[in-house]
């Protein structure tokens, strides 16, 4: 049954404080929603500065109508809504999932904005598997209204409203008109069907991001400019792995040649916390000293944690890292087998010319 909106609350909870779940606040109060913003218990200062009137993050007020809640009372918040923003990292969605279910007096229509591969019941799964595991616990025979949301959307330039497309993947029984009503004229939003699709390109985006930062460390100090092409090479590779990826998990591989994919990449190619963490790596910093580093700074690169987790997840969907997936690889021989940066890069090189000539690897 398609979900009927009309006797929704104009009345949104989002869950997580941080970058991602403070930024979306904005789009959704200008188009006349009240929000109920609740930090997880290691948002306590986010929380507190936020109700002083500053976020820190953001570095700027939030807007009105949006109300802050300690994890303490999010009980109160999630049941005062019809509609749940999941706004947490990766490594949290699902002990905090679990908790907002365990809260919940009835059923509600809910957003993923996490990014990441989790582990749930000793399975490697997508974030939205695991969530709709979750749920048919919680409310057997019930309908679950589902969005996976994805796109090139930095949280700080959309808090700016900088104009950010992003792209809201949905099951079937979800309604376009409620997904429309967040858009914005700098927050355009389009729809797709394709889950699956999305969450691969969400997820593996920041893995590859950190590929493009690996090269950034081994050459702008001394070729600052001048590497252009190798880059490039590594985008390209990266973007045809995502799609076969996509494709074994049952989603839709022209997803990842669109603004969910090669969009989302883009930007993290450029900026953004992954994108530094494998500059680190490249710079010749130990690969888990830096992610703990960064992760104790703040600063948590989700694409450590999803390299981690998703090598073992591609063998599980049938996949074999080795011949169809060189590059992801590569990145794993350097930052969990811990081989050198160049060597590994020159390496999946000289291998890729290999494969291209039909020469035996």
């Amino acid at each position: 049954m398609v979900l009927d909106i009309n006797n929704l609350k104009k009345k949104i909870t989002v869950i997580g404080a941080g970058y991602m779940g403070s930024a979306i606040t904005y789009p959704l109060t200008d188009n006349g929603f009240e929000v109920n913003l609740v930090g997880t218990w290691l948002d306590n200062e986010i929380i507190k500065s936020s109700k002083n009137g500053y976020h820190p993050k953001l570095k700027k007020p939030l807007q009105d109508k949006v109300s802050c809640y300690y994890w303490e009372d999010m009980p109160e918040a999630v049941n005062d809504c019809d509609i749940i923003f999941i706004g947490v990292l990766s490594e949290g969605f699902v002990n905090v999932f679990k908790q907002v279910l365990d809260a919940l007096n009835d059923n509600k229509v809910f957003f993923k904005l996490t990014k990441g591969i989790v582990t749930f019941e000793n399975q490697i799964l997508r974030a939205t598997q695991a969530a709709y595991k979750m749920l048919v616990k919680k409310f057997p025979k019930q309908e679950i209204y589902w969005a996976t949301i994805g796109g090139p959307v930095k949280a700080f330039e959309l808090s700016e409203k900088i104009p950010t497309a992003t792209i809201y993947a949905l099951s079937e029984n979800m309604s376009t008109k409620l997904v429309f009503s967040f858009s914005t004229d700098y927050y355009p939003v389009t729809i797709t069907g394709d889950i699956a699709g999305v969450e691969v390109s969400s997820a593996f985006k920041n893995v590859y991001s950190i590929a493009i930062g690996i090269c950034d460390g081994l050459f702008k100090p001394t070729r600052e400019g001048n590497y252009h092409n190798l880059n490039a090479f590594l985008f390209n590779q990266a973007c045809l792995e995502m799609s076969k990826i996509a494709k074994a998990a049952g989603g839709i591989q022209q997803t990842v040649f669109d603004i969910a994919g090669i969009g989302d990449f883009y930007a993290a190619s450029i900026s953004g916390r992954n994108r530094r963490y494998g500059e680190y790596v490249g710079l010749g910093e130990k690969p888990d000293k830096i992610y703990q580093k960064m992760f104790d700074e703040g600063e948590v690169a989700e694409g450590y944690k999803a390299l981690e987790l998703g090598i073992k997840w591609v063998e599980s969907i049938g996949l074999n890292v080795k011949n169809d997936l060189p590059l992801l690889e590569t990145l794993y021989n350097i930052v969990f087998k811990f081989q050198k940066p160049l060597e590994q890069i020159n390496l999946f090189v000289r291998n890729m010319k290999k494969r291209w000539q039909g020469l035996k690897i």
